[in-house]
């Protein structure tokens, strides 16, 4: 696995990974969701069918704060490690993560591996549903892999005191009907799940012709940082600039009643 695969941008499409499946590590950071609509962690789905010699990349717990205020906020550098390493991750390979969700559950962990230094790493475009090959059942139990070299992600995040005074493009990725219940006030809509095809994959001449010009300066939120993981995907893949995420998202925008929302009723 050591460097066998090209690396090759941001997304890989099915074709690609058939072709490369022995080179690279493959992580299934699909989720799951309750009878009632609440997410859960997807290793359920997981187990149930999964690309070949895929890990499954728990975003609930390994990969996010166990001990966070909200949910999904970036894990300290350790517990990354950590997690990545236990998921098959090592210096050396190169990485494709899907789900089965729209793409930006694997988005998450795509940004969070790329923002601590590990570069080769790719989306699966279209998820498992743009897959053709055979499928496994089974959870695979390893021991860590070797040596993976990461670093502090730097200044790629903002915090809410930043966000409530931000003058800039601030960008929100839920769906419309979302934010036209309640967004940031100054926000701009830029819905992820628009931006992409009726099989999943990524429009990027939509992406082109509907975020030019935001800028590296932006920042992008959500619920809880999910989809706003998958905006910084699709700008990248594009060629647009990365922005800034606002890690807390409206999970801690929300939290503090004194807070403003605007709606689409004003």
């Amino acid at each position: 696995m050591e460097g066998a695969a090209r690396m090759t941008g941001p997304l890989v499409d099915a074709a690609w990974l058939q072709e490369h499946l022995g080179d690279v590590v493959v992580l299934d950071a699909s989720i799951s969701r309750s009878p009632e609509g609440a997410f859960k962690p997807g290793s359920d789905v997981y187990a149930q069918a999964h690309i070949p010699g895929a890990r499954f990349a728990d975003l609930f717990t390994a990969f996010s704060d166990p001990d966070g205020a909200f949910p999904f906020t970036m894990p300290s550098v350790g517990q990354l490690r950590d997690a990545a390493r236990a998921a098959g991750v090592h210096d050396g390979s190169h990485v494709v993560v899907y789900d089965r969700n729209g793409g930006a559950w694997a988005a998450r962990v795509w940004w969070l591996l790329r923002v601590h230094g590990f570069s080769t790493v790719s989306v699966l475009d279209g998820g498992l549903g743009a897959w053709a090959g055979s499928l496994e059942s089974g959870i695979y139990d390893l021991s860590p892999a070797g040596a993976l070299t990461l670093r502090e992600p730097g200044a790629v995040t903002a915090d809410l005191v930043e966000v409530a005074a931000f003058e800039g493009p601030l960008v929100c990725g839920v769906r419309k009907a979302q934010f036209d219940t309640g967004h940031i006030p100054g926000s701009i809509s830029l819905p992820y799940a628009e931006l992409l095809r009726d099989n999943g994959t990524l429009d990027l001449s939509l992406v082109r012709s509907r975020a030019a010009g935001l800028g590296a300066e932006a920042i992008v939120y959500c619920g809880g940082g999910i989809n706003a993981a998958g905006l910084i995907l699709a700008l990248e893949a594009a060629g647009l600039p990365a922005p800034r995420l606002y890690d807390g998202s409206l999970n801690e925008w929300r939290a503090d009643p004194a807070r403003p929302l605007t709606s689409a009723a004003g």
